[in-house]
């Protein structure tokens, strides 16, 4: 399928975590609200601490928390803004940062340093962005306005700037208390409207920013019921959000941190009811370390950032689950996280020779979702061998699509790329690895699923024996051809041997690896193409960097392959 088609399927997936699929009707913000709700009415009322409510920011940024720069993500430049702000503004056409715009993340600096200095000056200009805000949306609409998640985080900022203002803490004018209480009941509004608390990692935001509306304005009408309906919200989210084996269900490492902190926050402020978080938290933070490479950095699978994690994996076990034979070079931990789709075979903590191999195979939902059944990553040697292609970012463009494509991932792919159908429905349903087990000397993690479309099944297995060989072995049904692809870490140099296969070398003073491939197939490098797109790895977001690919391209009535990755000795 031709890139510029794709795209058009990632205009949709890219809403992901920017504006939704169907923008809302936006409620009202020109009632004139009534309530017995007063400035300094509430003088002993408690801090709402900014960060239990998703207030969060930086040094820097509180330093300069008055300069009117906006920035939300550091690998975009700083944008320079003045009242009144022009809410349909992007400079630098990319949707997240939009959303960060509608979230009022330019307010998080202002309120963490009101909170910490008691400064009125911080306080006043959060309220003149969140006026400004309401002014411009009195007439005007953008499909980010009322998006799910940067409602529910305006509903935090305004649940903090309110009861600042009832405890008398801060001083308000009429004029500026009025508009924040329309602006909370307009958010009530909305927030308790039957189905806009989404059932992803956005609800959490919705129903946390509805519960602190609520527990700082009760009065108002919405939270009637608002109070029981962020505590359901928030009770279904959390079981839907982590699985019965610990592990966060979008199928991302990166979003199990996020989500385990986010709930985290909210439970921090006893709104809530707290046996089941306690409990499923615990759980979350057990599976956390078996979630990370060698080297304490997450596998880029799914939507997921290689973040650095030190004190969570200095949390793994030192002593191996078992020794595939004598002595220590090939004893392991190994988890199977059969609710999630990962299995895990990796050297316990502290080991002389540390190393890794992530396998995923799970469909849960569309939600930062890759088509990267029984792909995997491999670590070794003191780097990374085989890596995905990462998330590279939230965009609409050639990029995202060529990382949502199958062949960016250490999979397989038939008669070509296919393209990822995010309002599809999954091949099947939850995890597809099966039970790792031991095989003449080695740790084998296996999975099978059946591909969407044609009639097609692929089963794999990997033979892995620490610091020495992995054998990829795959079992194909489809009328078609399909090709295996394996992607190298940047830096991994891969050439041609004398016998005609690979040899790959990861650094100075390591091993080589060599390569053979089936020979029922044709193999080909790939490094930093262009059309079609193909050897790249996204290093951080909005970024590619060029890379090693093999393919091995095996024709139709192939029914079993065999790539082999052996350390030379």
């Amino acid at each position: 399928m031709k890139w510029q088609n794709m795209l058009a399927v990632l205009v949709v997936s890219a809403t992901a975590c920017g504006a939704p699929s169907r923008a809302p009707v936006p409620p009202s913000l020109q009632e004139d609200i009534v309530l017995p709700a007063f400035p300094g009415d509430q003088p002993d009322a408690p801090v709402l601490d900014p960060v239990a409510v998703m207030i969060s920011s930086n040094q820097a940024g509180r330093e300069r928390a008055l300069d009117q720069v906006f920035q939300p993500r550091s690998d975009l430049p700083e944008w320079r803004y003045a009242l009144p702000l022009d809410w349909e503004a992007d400079p630098f056409g990319d949707i997240n940062w939009r959303f960060q715009l509608h979230a009022w993340r330019m307010l998080n600096p202002l309120a963490d340093r009101h909170a910490r200095d008691h400064d009125q000056a911080y306080f006043d200009r959060a309220v003149d962005i969140a006026r400004d805000w309401k002014s411009w949306h009195e007439t005007g609409h953008t499909p980010l306005s009322w998006q799910d998640m940067a409602t529910g985080l305006r509903a935090s900022m305004l649940a903090y700037l309110v009861r600042e203002a009832r405890s008398g803490r801060a001083e308000i004018s009429g004029e500026a208390w009025s508009d924040l209480i329309q602006l909370a009941r307009a958010h009530g509004e909305i927030l308790t409207r039957p189905d806009f608390i989404p059932d992803d990692n956005h609800g959490i935001f919705a129903a946390h920013g509805l519960m602190a509306l609520c527990q700082t304005l009760g009065e108002l009408s919405e939270c009637r019921q608002g109070r029981t309906l962020a505590s359901h919200r928030m009770d279904e989210l959390f079981s839907a959000q982590f699985l019965a084996d610990g592990v966060h269900a979008e199928h991302s490492p990166d979003y199990h941190w996020f989500a385990m902190s986010v709930f985290e926050r909210a439970a921090s402020t006893g709104w809530y009811a707290q046996s089941r978080f306690d409990a499923g938290l615990a759980r979350a933070r057990a599976a956390a370390p078996f979630l990370l490479h060698a080297d304490g950095r997450q596998p880029g699978i799914g939507d997921s950032e290689r973040t650095l994690r030190e004190r969570d994996h200095s949390q793994l076990p030192d002593t191996a689950d078992i020794c595939l034979d004598e002595g220590e070079r090939n004893c392991l931990l190994v988890r199977h996280f059969d609710e999630a789709g990962y299995a895990i075979a990796r050297s316990p903590r502290g080991a002389a020779e540390p190393h890794s191999l992530f396998m995923t195979c799970g469909w849960h939902s569309t939600i930062h979702k890759h088509p990267d059944e029984l792909s995997f990553e491999w670590w070794a040697f003191g780097r990374l061998i085989l890596a995905d292609s990462g998330k590279y970012g939230y965009t609409a463009d050639e990029n995202r699509a060529f990382v949502l494509s199958r062949a960016a991932h250490n999979t397989i792919s038939f008669d070509g790329r296919e393209p990822h159908e995010p309002d599809g429905g999954g091949p099947f349903p939850g995890a597809c690895t099966h039970d790792p087990r031991q095989d003449e000397g080695a740790i084998v993690l296996a999975g099978a699923y059946d591909p969407p479309g044609a009639p097609s099944r692929h089963a794999r297995e990997l033979h892995y024996r620490a610091n020495e060989s992995l054998v990829v072995r795959d079992r194909v049904e489809h009328r078609g051809g399909f090709s295996q692809w394996f992607h190298f870490a940047p830096g991994v140099d891969v050439s041609q041997n004398q016998a005609g296969g690979l040899r790959v070398l990861s650094g100075p003073d390591t091993p080589v690896i060599d390569v053979t491939a089936d020979p029922a197939c044709r193999a080909r490098l790939h490094h930093g193409n262009r059309e079609p797109l193909q050897g790249w790895m996204s290093t951080r977001y909005g970024e590619m960097t060029p890379r090693f690919t093999l393919e091995i391209a095996c024709p139709a009535g192939t029914r079993e392959v065999e790539a082999r990755f052996e350390v030379a000795r």
